[in-house]
């Protein structure tokens, strides 16, 4: 019987231990850029956009602090690569990266496409069509990244909207981006005349966390994501962006 009972106290003990250990997780510092209509500053300074109020809610849920910081893609991937407390979204998860972070996912899918402008050529019906011609990308970016992988001409900016107003003189031929960005910033820029002409491949996005992240914080962001999807939060905030 003590025996017994010496067992159940040890299991009480290591369930209050987890429960404590749970409810003090430090502050997150979440890093995303500028990537509408993910993750962009609105007219009043906040960050918002569809992603962003994914996360923010998938905290909340999980009840864990968090800061938030909007910066230039490389400075923000590189920081959650070294900061043991930061957590990246919104980012393709891919074979490279995959062991190079802990997940949280999927939040949403982003398909990838060719957009062409009144100077593109014609007749697009395959990535391999494309291969003679110079498409423009933004650095790190996993959509440039993978045309490059495949050796396509792919000429590097610093943000996407130097892409949009290449391809609207004719300095590049095509835009490789998602079609939501794609939709948003043409809109934006008043740039009906830039349209997807292929749709090529598509990614998963993610919060991607610091591997050094307690699995159970990763477990606990996860459960909250999946209440998310389970009450509808996430097919009306996916609704009301992108109209899905």
């Amino acid at each position: 019987m003590f025996r017994h009972l010496g067992g159940a106290l040890s299991l009480a003990v290591c369930i209050l231990v987890a429960n404590a250990q749970a409810d003090s997780f430090p502050s997150v510092r979440l890093l995303t850029e500028d990537d509408p209509p993910f993750n962009l500053v609105d007219a009043s300074g906040h960050i918002g956009g569809v992603s962003t109020e994914m996360v923010r809610e998938i905290f909340k849920r999980a009840a864990i602090p968090y800061s938030l910081e909007l910066k230039p893609w490389a400075r923000v991937y590189n920081m959650a690569l070294s900061d043991k407390t930061a957590c990246l979204y919104s980012t393709t998860r891919s074979k490279e990266r995959e062991n190079l972070f802990q997940w949280v996912g999927p939040l949403l899918e982003n398909p990838w496409a060719l957009y062409g402008g009144p100077l593109s050529p014609k007749k697009i019906h395959s990535l391999e069509d494309a291969r003679a011609f110079t498409i423009g990308g933004y650095i790190d970016d996993a959509v440039a990244q993978y045309l490059i992988d495949r050796g396509f001409s792919v000429e590097l900016a610093a943000d996407d909207l130097s892409n949009v107003r290449k391809l609207a003189v004719g300095h590049i031929d095509f835009w490789a981006t998602g079609i939501y960005h794609g939709r948003y910033m043409t809109t934006r820029e008043n740039m009906p005349q830039l349209r997807p002409v292929l749709i090529y491949s598509s990614s998963v996005l993610y919060l991607a966390c610091n591997r050094a992240m307690p699995d159970a914080q990763i477990q606990r962001l996860n459960q909250a994501l999946d209440s998310m999807q389970h009450d509808g939060f996430m097919a009306r905030v996916r609704k009301r962006y992108l109209g899905e």
